[in-house]
């Protein structure tokens, strides 16, 4: 069994992976996500309180913390990781695998600046290149088809990025896929937040899809504004980016707001709601971490 953990702004997910069918829960090339549950990212928390909530949710769901083999986290927020990783460790599970401390994507980032990427983006790009970019038998887990990717997360944050397929390399052991870069722009829930905080008369509305495009009452005009908006959004820049750097991208969305985008938008290819998960998992199938801290710049 591994546990992939996903600490982001608003909600930290996690992600049990073991082979279908294994008596042990070992996981390995061919393992599956077997089950996914979420707390909300508190960093303000203690390790005690975190510890308590680790141990309710595994009773729920009959998760023997103690036998997983691999623990591998990402983290964009800092102090959540720290309180995380003491409430594991209370738990006497297997030692945690930070991605980017003790595990590292092994995608060239060109980046102007590579360690501002977050974690999470360079992870969600290499989950979309071993299943789309990677040729088939390249690293671990590599099924790819050598195509361009565009993963569109639509977290507290929207973030759109490219990961190129790069060249193909025999006995590379994965490293062949390139994250150019993308682009940031505020998520839903921010959206709606900044139209209550910063207005008069604007209320805070529960975001959910209106029942049409046209707004008939101000709940519902919001709603339309803020998802129908973030739909041609999404749509104009990756056509733009398609455009520009990968004409040919699958393009994969990820994400909380994800399955209400998906059902509006007409550039999105496939929905991959845990694909962070994902690429959790791919990394801890790789032998060994790479050497440098910089993920792969050239």
């Amino acid at each position: 069994m591994m546990i992939a953990i996903d600490i982001g702004n608003t909600t930290t997910s996690f992600g049990v992976f073991a082979r279908p069918g294994s008596r042990d829960g070992r996981a390995g090339e061919g393992a599956r996500l077997r089950s996914q549950f979420s707390i909300a990212t508190q960093p303000w928390r203690t390790p005690d309180e975190v510890t308590l909530q680790l141990k309710a949710l595994a009773t729920s769901r009959r998760l023997h913390l103690t036998k997983a083999k691999q623990i591998v986290l990402c983290s964009v927020v800092p102090r959540m990781a720290s309180v995380l990783t003491e409430a594991l460790h209370s738990l006497k599970a297997v030692p945690i695998r930070i991605v980017g401390q003790d595990v590292f994507v092994p995608l060239k980032n060109r980046y102007a600046y590579p360690e501002q990427v977050g974690q999470d983006r360079l992870v969600g790009a290499y989950a979309a290149w071993k299943e789309f970019g990677a040729p088939q038998g390249q690293g671990a887990g590599g099924r790819g088809r050598g195509q361009d990717c565009i993963v569109a997360d639509f977290g507290t944050a929207i973030t759109i990025d490219i990961v190129k397929a790069g060249p193909r390399q025999t006995g590379s052991k994965g490293r062949g896929g390139e994250y150019l870069g993308g682009v940031i722009a505020p998520g839903l829930d921010i959206s709606l937040e900044a139209l209550a905080s910063r207005t008069a008369l604007l209320p805070k509305v529960e975001l959910r899809e209106p029942p049409e495009l046209l707004g008939r009452d101000t709940a519902n005009s919001i709603r339309s504004g803020v998802l129908f908006g973030c739909v041609a959004l999404c749509d104009g820049l990756v056509t733009q980016l398609k455009r520009q750097y990968a004409p040919n991208a699958k393009v994969v969305a990820t994400g909380g707001a994800s399955p209400l985008i998906v059902k509006h938008s007409k550039t999105i290819d496939v929905l991959k709601p845990h694909l962070v998960l994902e690429g959790l998992y791919h990394l801890s199938l790789l032998p060994k971490p790479p050497q440098s801290k910089k993920s792969f710049k050239s």
